[in-house]
């Protein structure tokens, strides 16, 4: 996606990112970070654009993983990248990316 289409503010994010599709899961490593979504490295095979995916990730300097519900917005298999548009968030959660989003939680 390009950047002019995204809807808020990323920033780089450097962690592993767990992957549940079709009942497959997969290990990706997140590039970076949003409120709305996440830039995944992610070897082949990609699941398709619209599927939906489980993720679960930490935060850098919150310990309890998240786990927050996706589809794949995008795809590029060529370049091993992947972008994921997170679904409807919880408050709770919606808070914290934004915090992560923002510079507030740092690596330690």
């Amino acid at each position: 996606m390009a950047a002019e289409g995204r809807r808020s503010a990323r920033t780089a994010f450097h962690g592993w990112v767990e992957l549940a599709v079709a009942g497959e899961r997969l290990l990706a490593t997140a590039c970076d970070l949003s409120e709305g979504g996440i830039g995944l490295q992610l070897s082949a095979p990609h699941p398709a654009p619209g599927a939906r995916v489980e993720t679960e990730f930490a935060l850098p300097g919150f310990g309890v993983p998240l786990a927050v519900s996706a589809r794949v917005a995008w795809s590029d298999v060529a370049a091993g990248r992947l972008g994921l548009a997170f679904d409807p968030l919880d408050v709770a959660v919606a808070e914290l990316l934004q915090s992560a989003v923002a510079g507030r939680f740092r690596a330690g």
